[in-house]
């Protein structure tokens, strides 16, 4: 009777073993879904299920047909037959899978391409860094003579064609930058030969497994709004969409810089610069609230200027889609700095938001300071609800009345008391900038003052 009982608790320990095991084998498959991980881990939990089988074969065919012992180990040693094989031959192609001669010397197609997979963006970084080592110039051989070829040969020229790694329909050409949400990269569209900037964001890293799902069809939702918006002063989205689990936004490429440069001390621009610049994400702000869509995450990061001097504004819609989620830390995601009181409070935000994140914005681009520190989030948050932001002119004592009032208003704690819209702080903007500019005009003139009405003309001598 003992050794019975005792039987019959082994076997439910293996069962407990076998059920834990594919449990963990298939949470892994979600996380890495296609490559050779994924493969690999399909291939074990199959394994395993045939191990399963032939070990507990024998209960289920008991209860349904008479059979022998004998028939009963014949069934269980031909499972364990099945899971020798398919780990055997399934392992294979972790061995052979080599390139022939004609994979090498015919381009693949579209299709052939290899697709980004939730593998992560690790592996993707490194066929980026893999695809730029292969475009590097390689050395120049000393010429050889062609050899003579008859007027009716025909000469077929064959090239090895690289594949590059691809997100979407998109190929990936190198990493342009990484950010608080994802990877952005330099990509191409095959299909219209165009450069676009492709930013990454991968959901289930960051939030909790219930909420990414919410999160995403938010995101999606918030995209398809913001590709409708069509100003000069925002980057315009051509595409959004997901590569398994890696959902991604393919936007206009744009060759400048972000705000961040500009924003510390001993890299500041002018200020009439800073006028111009912020005047521009006004007109961009304006556009879209008058659309009914909010930022939310205005920043020197989410702002570039171009080589032109043209500004554009960029990541809308992404700061919505995540705003009423937490991470799975509970931290919050980017940078506390910019967030406005009413946010902080959560309240709902609308246009007066952005435009207290930008005023912040300016005051770092004039003073290379934030208006609002701390040593910790909490510090940091009580800064920007309740205690006054110091004069600019502490930092950077050019800066003129005017812009200090606009700096104040664009500040204010009180929504009332606020810039009620974009196009007010544009418009102070613009006229404090003509200000300017006479200002300078007339330091000009005065530099080089006008010759005396009665003075005689020049002589001059041959």
């Amino acid at each position: 009777m003992e050794t019975a009982t005792h039987y019959w608790i082994a076997q439910a320990f293996i069962l407990i073993l076998y059920v834990s095991t594919l449990m963990v084998y298939n949470r892994a498959k979600k996380e890495y879904v296609g490559g050779k991980i994924g493969a690999a881990i399909n291939l074990i939990m199959v394994f395993v299920a045939f191990l399963f089988l032939a070990d507990y074969v024998d209960y289920f065919l008991s209860t349904l047909l008479p059979l022998s012992e004998d028939t009963k180990f014949s069934v269980k040693i031909l499972f364990r037959l099945i899971a020798i094989s398919v780990l055997a031959f399934g392992g294979l192609r972790f061995f052979v899978s080599k390139p022939t001669a004609d994979t090498l010397t015919q381009s693949p197609s579209p299709a052939a391409r290899p697709s980004m997979s939730a593998t992560g963006v690790a592996k993707l970084d490194s066929l980026v860094e893999e695809e730029m080592a292969l475009s590097a110039p390689a050395p120049v051989p000393s010429p050889v003579p062609a050899p003579e070829i008859s007027g009716d040969a025909t000469v077929v020229v064959q090239e090895a064609a690289q594949a590059k790694p691809s997100l979407g329909r998109y190929e990936i050409l190198e990493e342009l930058g990484r950010g608080a949400m994802g990877i952005v990269y330099k990509g191409r569209d095959p299909k219209l030969g165009r450069l676009t900037a492709i930013k990454t964001i991968r959901f289930t890293d960051d939030f909790d497994e219930d909420q990414v799902e919410k999160i995403k069809e938010q995101f999606y939702r918030e995209a398809e709004v913001v590709a409708k918006l069509s100003h000069p002063n925002i980057v315009t989205i051509y595409d959004v969409g997901e590569d398994l689990e890696l959902s991604y936004l393919a936007m206009e490429y744009l060759e400048g810089e972000s705000l961040e440069k500009y924003a510390e001390r001993g890299s500041l621009l002018a200020i009439r610069k800073c006028v111009d610049v912020v005047a521009q994400v006004c007109d961009a702000l304006d556009y879209a609230h008058s659309r009914g869509i909010v930022h939310r995450d205005i920043k020197p990061a989410n702002i570039m200027i171009l080589k032109n001097g043209l500004v554009k504004v960029t990541d809308f819609g992404i700061a919505r889609a995540t705003a009423t989620s937490k991470t799975r830390t509970g931290v919050i995601k980017g940078t506390p700095y910019y967030m406005s009181p009413e946010q902080i409070s959560g309240m709902k935000v609308d246009g007066r938001s952005d435009i207290f994140s930008l005023g912040v914005v300016f005051y770092q681009l004039l003073t290379g300071e934030l208006p609002f520190g701390g040593e910790n989030l909490a510090a940091i948050m009580y800064q920007i609800t309740s205690v006054p932001h110091d004069p600019p002119t502490k930092y950077n004592p050019k800066i003129y009345k005017a812009g200090m009032a606009i700096l104040d208003r664009a500040l204010e704690k009180k929504l009332e008391k606020r810039y009620q819209n974009a196009k007010q702080m544009s418009d102070h903007l613009r006229l404090l900038g003509q200000k300017l500019d006479e200002v300078k005009a007339k330091a000009k003139k005065q530099e080089r003052p006008e010759p005396p009405a009665n003075s005689p003309e020049p002589v001059t001598t041959s």
